[in-house]
């Protein structure tokens, strides 16, 4: 009978064995094939605004269908809800610039004119209506769409920056020395 290995030598045999089968590829694992590694997802830019305005001010004309003046205030008082209900404080600083006015004579075709009055513009925000109910109000912005697009006689708006020229209510400047009243 062999003598017994010694205590080293029985160590450095687990150790040649675990050396060897790390060595050895496994067979399933050489069988799987290597994923590349994953490419970062793609930075999706946010779509450009559809109807962005400069400012200092704006305004948007609406031309609507007589039989539709309701439907098209109703969109209208919903996007002030939902605008100065809004978490993202840009809109609600939109919705404090904004008023909408109605022309209380009909147009020569029977059709109203609704005016939206922005001032001060957030620049460069977006303002067009179905986007932004579509962006507050999801469940709702189809239907709500619907009913403003049908509301109008065309299907656009017109809308326009607008830079203040004359404030007629504030005082003139002075013009300079006043020339000397003779007696």
């Amino acid at each position: 009978m062999a003598p017994a290995p010694s205590g080293s030598f029985v160590v450095m045999r687990h150790h040649l064995f675990v050396a060897l089968l790390l060595s050895v590829p496994c067979a399933a694992v050489a069988q799987q094939p290597v994923a590349p590694p994953a490419a970062p997802a793609p930075v999706v830019a946010p779509a450009p605004a559809a109807l962005p305005l400069a400012g200092p001010s704006a305004l948007v004309l609406h031309t609507v269908k007589a039989d539709k003046t309701a439907a098209f205030e109703a969109v209208m008082s919903r996007l002030r809800d939902l605008l100065a209900g809004s978490p993202n404080e840009a809109r609600r600083a939109q919705a404090s610039g904004w008023r909408v006015f109605r022309q209380t004579a009909p147009l020569p075709d029977g059709n109203v004119l609704f005016i939206s009055l922005i001032d001060p513009v957030v620049a460069n925000a977006e303002y067009d209506v179905a986007r932004l109910i579509a962006e507050a109000a999801p469940s709702e912005g189809a239907q709500l769409y619907e009913q403003f697009r049908d509301a109008h006689v065309l299907p656009t708006v017109q809308a326009s920056n607008m830079s203040l020229v004359i404030d007629v209510g504030a005082p003139a400047a002075p013009a300079g020395p006043a020339a000397p009243v003779k007696p």
